[in-house]
């Protein structure tokens, strides 16, 4: 094997990377076409209790991530009773000099680890909620095997999964969500790094809302200890 400029100690380190791409969600046609994106940038692979978990979305910060929660804890989000054993997390979305304060919780009965790489993703036999609030408005995201809801103030979307890749693949876990009502709101990539898709036209208040929650299902890991 003849090896120019890298070597081929070099050549062979970036056919290992190549083939450990992760791979990206595809958006439906109809989301990409009338949707900005609002791209992640500085987001670490590694998450939990001591990693800064913070990145940026779009012209908003996502910071302050905190999952060092007990698993029987519960704040209140979901459709579920204080005694079931959950997963939670908080986290905040600032923008404009602006922030919401966001917290998920999940229940499931999979042992199925959600890594950020992308691969052995499950969201299984799950229920999950979302809230945001802030700013003089509140947004709700519940998520169970018989409905999947966002709402966002007074008005209801269904949320539906999304299973296809970049290439014409698709993938039996959804590798993203997106949610209509009486049109379409946006759409959330949840393999890594993750992306945004929403409305062009969308007020500054329901934009932010809506990047909220989305922000939650990027950040979303289910339970180990089931």
């Amino acid at each position: 094997m003849k090896c120019n400029g890298i070597g081929c100690a070099g050549w062979g380190a970036l056919l290992v990377l190549a083939g450990c791409a992760t791979p990206r969600m595809a958006p439906p046609a109809d989301v990409a076409g009338a949707s900005e994106i609002l791209t992640v940038s500085d987001r670490s692979r590694a998450s939990g209790a001591l990693v800064n978990e913070s990145f940026k979305l779009g012209s908003y910060d996502v910071a302050d991530v905190n999952r060092d929660w007990d698993s029987k804890s519960s704040t209140g989000v979901g459709p579920w009773s204080k005694e079931s054993k959950t997963t939670g997390f908080a986290f905040a979305l600032k923008g404009q000099g602006k922030q919401l304060k966001g917290k998920c919780e999940s229940e499931q009965k999979s042992n199925s680890i959600l890594g950020l790489g992308g691969g052995a993703i499950s969201w299984g036999d799950l229920k999950i909620a979302c809230m945001c609030e802030g700013e003089g408005a509140k947004s709700e995201l519940v998520m169970t095997n018989d409905a999947r809801t966002l709402k966002l103030g007074d008005k209801k979307y269904k949320v539906q999964p999304i299973h296809d890749l970049e290439g014409g693949k698709t993938q039996s876990e959804p590798s993203g969500f997106r949610a209509d009502s009486d049109g379409l709101l946006g759409a959330v990539e949840v393999q890594y790094p993750g992306q945004i898709w929403l409305k062009r036209g969308l007020d500054d208040a329901t934009k932010m809302q809506a990047s909220c929650i989305f922000a939650g299902l990027m950040l979303y890991q289910p339970p180990k200890d089931h």
